[in-house]
């Protein structure tokens, strides 16, 4: 105990030092009361600047010139084990500015692309939101696709008298390939495999000063995907094609929003969000055990909106960001196979449409902050989405002469935000809080675990295995 005051009292002592950092990111939003929808990031809408929306709209490197940052993640609670390697749950990033006006800079890890699921539509697997049907346009067995874990991405961006704008290119791949020749006493033999994943995009963005304390800013951002499976044997007397086949998509996403100053404390801000996706695979080579190209085909595609308006009120020592928000998003597979004549008969067509939607209104976003001091600051935050969802599947066989239709809906009062393994599928609502702390130029931002205001700090003095603090940012500014 005697230590903690000791500390607590340096901490005191060092506070009118404290004043140039910039903390937020990933850990502030899901502390104020962030989601998922409408941007594919965690955030709450409604939070005018933090440095989380430099994931989504790449202008907001302009306000975070010669700075560095961490999302560090954990948490997981009680009984869970973290089998994952960080990848799509830690990502970092460093700014420098080279001039007032011009910073560069890259992002290190974080990946928004459907490229792996897109890979998973040539054995049928993926279902760029859902589960596809057990199908696919293979006809030899699939080779194991390997994951995409190396994402990075360049920035640059401009900093300019009340317009600021900021580029991205974005990059990722993964590739498996082997190559064996195996020679025996009378004969000579081959086989090469390939399995790869790729994707590029790129995202540009804007922040336009519109005076009197006025903003809106925009971002667009533009992704391919692209996966491939090839696999061919060679003997000395003939080749045998092992097939070769492929799977193409496309990502489109765009975000606005608007700040409206109503007085010196209180704004009022709308957003819209948009984004969609779409997937395909295809037989570029057959088989040569096949006796001809396949008559399959899978379309796969989702679409995402979300548009919401709420205020924004700050004080010296509070700031409260909250709104309501309409969200709906769909998801499709399409698969047909068409008839196919053989010598014993002829195989009947067949066409199979599944279909997702969930549709929600009211979607609440709130969230509180309060400086206790200068280098401390406690956050609170809810988040639920009231909704519906529809599940519908359609089809035909035999030629047409047999059809099916089915519906199903069903309430859904989730607060499914998908982060991490805490909470993950809660339905009655999502309350969470935080913390946030800056020493110098050092920040350091946390979501706290409810059972930690019951039980006290691990860190300090509980004596179970219950995570004090679950996501974590951390960043330095060196301005």
């Amino acid at each position: 105990m005697k230590r903690l005051v000791i500390i607590l009292l340096l901490l005191c002592a060092v506070e009118p030092a404290l004043s140039q950092a910039k903390w937020g990111g990933i850990a502030r939003q899901i502390a104020m009361g962030g989601a998922n929808a409408g941007s594919g990031l965690i955030l709450n809408p409604f939070v005018w600047e933090d440095p989380a929306y430099l994931l989504l709209n790449p202008a907001y490197q302009t306000m975070y010139k010669d700075y560095v940052w961490m999302n560090i993640n954990g948490g997981l609670i009680t009984g869970l084990t973290s089998s994952f390697n960080g990848y799509g749950h830690q990502s970092a990033g460093l700014n420098v500015a080279l001039n007032d006006q011009v910073t560069v800079g890259a992002v290190l890890s974080y990946d928004p692309s459907a490229a792996n699921t897109v890979g998973g539509l040539i054995a049928g697997t993926g279902g760029l939101g859902f589960n596809a049907p057990s199908v696919s346009i293979l006809q030899r067995s699939p080779q194991t696709m390997p994951q995409i874990q190396n994402v990075w991405e360049a920035l640059v961006s401009y900093d300019g008298n009340g317009i600021d704008l900021g580029f991205g290119f974005m990059y990722g791949n993964a590739k498996n390939e082997s190559n064996v020749t195996q020679t025996f006493q009378t004969s000579t033999g081959s086989s090469n495999a390939e399995v790869s994943s790729r994707m590029f995009g790129f995202r540009a963005g804007g922040i336009f000063d519109l005076g009197s304390g006025n903003f809106v800013e925009g971002a667009f951002s533009f992704r391919t995907d692209k996966a491939t499976d090839k696999f061919s044997t060679t003997t000395p007397t003939a080749t045998t094609n092992g097939g070769e086949y492929s799977a193409s998509g496309t990502e489109l996403q765009v975000n606005g929003r608007v700040k409206l100053k109503m007085s010196n404390r209180l704004s009022l801000i709308p957003y819209a969000g948009f984004a969609t996706l779409s997937g395909e695979p295809k037989e570029d080579t057959k088989p040569t055990s096949a006796t001809a190209a396949t008559t399959r085909s899978i379309k796969a595609s989702a679409t995402l909106f979300s548009v919401g308006v709420g205020p924004e009120y700050r004080t010296p020592d509070v700031y409260l960001a909250a709104g309501v928000s309409f969200t709906t998003a769909k998801g499709k597979i399409e698969y047909n196979k068409t008839a196919v004549t053989t010598p014993t008969g002829t195989i009947p067509d067949t066409s199979i449409t599944l279909t997702s939607t969930y549709t929600a209104i009211p979607v609440f976003n709130i969230g509180g902050e309060w400086w206790f001091t200068d280098w401390l600051a406690g956050r609170a935050g809810y988040y639920r989405s009231l909704g519906s969802n529809t599940t519908k599947s359609e089809g035909r066989a035999n030629n047409g002469a047999s059809t099916f239709t089915s519906e199903v809906i069903t309430t859904a009062p989730t607060s499914n935000v998908l982060w991490n393994a805490l909470n993950e599928f809660a339905v009655d609502g999502l309350v969470t809080f935080g913390v946030g702390f800056r020493f110098g130029n050092f920040s350091l931002d946390a979501t706290v675990s409810e059972e930690a205001l019951r039980r006290g700090f691990g860190l300090i003095g509980a004596q179970d295995n219950i995570n004090s603090f679950g996501y974590m940012n951390a960043s330095y500014s060196f301005h």
